[in-house]
């Protein structure tokens, strides 16, 4: 019995110890339970549903998802006349043009405008060659003939496009704020304000800044289009109403949004670069490329990656800029899979279908992420990994 006390005793210490442990963690534990993945287990139940907020939820099997994943790839060839079975081309609204009739139509109609007038491939209708209810997601054409993609919920493919596009703006923005840290580490005077400058839009309300980027981008009196045309170059940019200019514009501003905080993280990671490396390297003979390509960017190379994870993150779940600035348009081509999910479940009270989508949301940027953890092991360096 002598002996059983320390043990009992021991016993006793630890799970008390576990106890109050566990105590510790209840709050935070309860917290994820109820707020993170009770809602997630609630909005996978709700996509099998169809539900408008105002009525019980119907179940509705793969209905939201069969909706979601029903696209079509369709070969459309160059149209031919049914009767001589000659190549037919659009020539402006005008359609089915013969290409015998081709050379004289067109000749016809320059005498008329006194500008040279174009023609090109005619194909069938969209809806002639697609399924029932399904628009359009991409085009390619290619020595006369054109593949198109096609989807029930078009709009949805189009806005994930658009999102993966914007998604270039990280890695740019990512290098531009590499540069700027590189050069607010050195010995400048009023290196501090500069600092302070350039974090200063990541403590502004995204409301205002957006504000700001439309007056910049402003087609009659927007500052961009003025320092353009005082340069000499054209001043009549669209730049925000126009689906080719667009995407980059929102590309910019968020990349200058972000410019901030990822300066601020790059530079807090090369003021932790050790001073002996660089004083080795010195020593080696290497130059300021050789001492930035075997001592800068290895050391920084773990927060590179947190960077560009958390960044294609962030951008995956792009709302309210290009909701502020353009509503999606001009057409969709800023419209974002956020502002889809947000459109289907709150103005047009479709709660299942937008809880389906916001899943495959979220499947895709799981499985970018786990990649980027995959590739990592290839290009990113710890600390203790260097030294072994």
């Amino acid at each position: 019995m002598i002996r059983l006390r320390p043990r009992l005793s021991q016993a006793s210490n630890t799970r008390r110890e576990a106890l109050w442990g566990w105590l510790f963690i209840l709050p935070v534990t309860a917290g994820f339970f109820l707020f993170v993945l009770g809602p997630m287990l609630a909005s996978l139940a709700l996509s099998f549903t169809k539900w408008d907020l105002l009525s019980p939820a119907e179940w509705a099997g793969t209905t939201n998802w069969h909706s979601i994943f029903s696209v079509s790839v369709v070969h459309t060839p160059q149209a031919r006349d049914e009767a001589s079975g000659e190549l037919l081309f659009q020539c402006g609204r005008h359609r089915n043009v013969p290409a015998s009739e081709l050379a004289d139509w067109q000749q016809r109609n320059d005498e008329r405008s006194g500008e040279p007038f174009e023609c090109r491939p005619g194909y069938p209708r969209d809806r002639e060659v697609l399924p029932e209810r399904f628009g359009v997601v991409s085009e390619v054409s290619l020595f006369g003939n054109r593949w198109l993609l096609g989807a029930r919920d078009h709009v949805l493919w189009i806005a994930l496009f658009n999102t993966v596009y914007m998604l270039l703006a990280v890695p740019i923005g990512m290098a531009l704020a590499l540069a700027v840290a590189i050069v607010l580490n050195q010995q400048l005077r009023g290196r501090n304000l500069l600092r302070a400058v350039f974090y200063l839009p990541n403590v502004l309300p995204i409301a205002a800044t957006s504000v700001i980027w439309l007056w910049i981008f402003n087609p009659e009196f927007g500052i961009l289009n003025h320092l353009l045309g005082s340069i000499g170059l054209p001043a009549n940019g669209r730049w925000l109403s126009d689906q080719g200019t667009v995407k980059p514009s929102l590309m910019i501003m968020g990349i200058w949004s972000a410019l901030g905080f990822q300066m601020l993280i790059y530079l807090a990671a090369l003021q932790a670069v050790p001073a002996q490396l660089y004083e080795a390297a010195v020593i080696d003979g290497a130059g300021l490329w050789n001492r930035f390509r075997f001592v800068t960017w290895p050391s920084l190379s773990p927060t590179t990656f947190f960077l560009l994870v958390t960044g294609m993150i962030f951008g995956f779940q792009s709302f309210a800029q290009p909701y502020i600035m353009t509503r999606g348009g001009p057409g969709n081509a800023s419209r974002t899979v956020v502002m889809e999910i947000w459109k289907n479940g709150f103005a047009d009270l479709e709660m299942g279908y937008a809880s389906a989508q916001a899943w495959l949301l979220g499947v895709i940027i799981l499985l970018i992420t786990v990649a980027n953890f995959r590739l990592a092991r290839r290009w990113v360096f710890y600390e203790h990994e260097q030294h072994v």
